[in-house]
């Protein structure tokens, strides 16, 4: 297990290895930490921030590029996620907070338990209803270590359950949790679109 220490942005958001996440820097405490990482070329934590604090486990992000830049030292950046961490301690000697971390390792195998067909098809059905159209070609690879990262990325989850997911170090294991998640969610988001279409019945009915 790698230790590592690195600079920490709390954020409403769950960042999942492999996920873009721009970020618009404005505050001055993290255009000091932006500059800091984009200079020297090294990456930065993620951590979910809750009312009663921050997570303990997060995602390192790199940032790709920076997409515009302001007179005032405000700027745009595309990160992407990297690896799982657990937080071992955290340092308020800076502006932003730092800590040192664990990087964690993970099982990429989807093993014989993690029906991936029934994940892959739960995926499409959701994605059908939300935007009305399957998804675009993820190039799927059902050996992909990052697959039920990918589908999670895509959909419209809590972020406790993207936390639970990043948490998660076995493949098998996520695309599992994400599977009982889908079942759950699909009922809803065809109960939604029948709302949808009884309303538009009746907006377009006879006068």
């Amino acid at each position: 297990m790698t230790t590592r220490h690195i600079p920490l942005f709390p954020l409403n958001v769950v960042l999942l290895p492999g996920m873009t996440l721009p970020l618009h820097i404005f505050e001055p405490r993290y255009k000091a930490m932006m500059k800091t990482v984009i200079e020297d070329e090294v990456p930065f934590g993620v951590v979910l921030s809750r009312e009663n604090g921050i997570a303990t486990v997060g995602c390192t992000a790199l940032v790709r590029r920076v997409a515009r830049t302001y007179p005032d030292g405000r700027m745009d950046v595309i990160t992407v996620g990297q690896s799982a961490y657990r937080i071992r301690a955290v340092h308020k000697d800076k502006e932003y907070l730092e800590a040192t971390v664990d990087l964690m390792t993970d099982d990429f195998q989807p093993g014989a338990a993690a029906p991936t067909a029934e994940l892959l098809t739960l995926f499409t059905d959701c994605h059908l209803l939300l935007h009305g159209s399957p998804p675009a070609d993820m190039d799927i690879d059902q050996s992909d270590g990052l697959l039920a990262y990918r589908i999670a990325s895509e959909l419209p989850l809590e972020l406790e359950t993207l936390q639970e997911l990043l948490e998660i170090r076995a493949e098998a294991e996520r695309r599992i949790r994400l599977i009982s998640r889908l079942n759950q969610l699909l009922p809803q988001l065809v109960q939604i679109e029948q709302m949808r279409s009884k309303s538009m019945a009746n907006t377009h009915g006879p006068n």
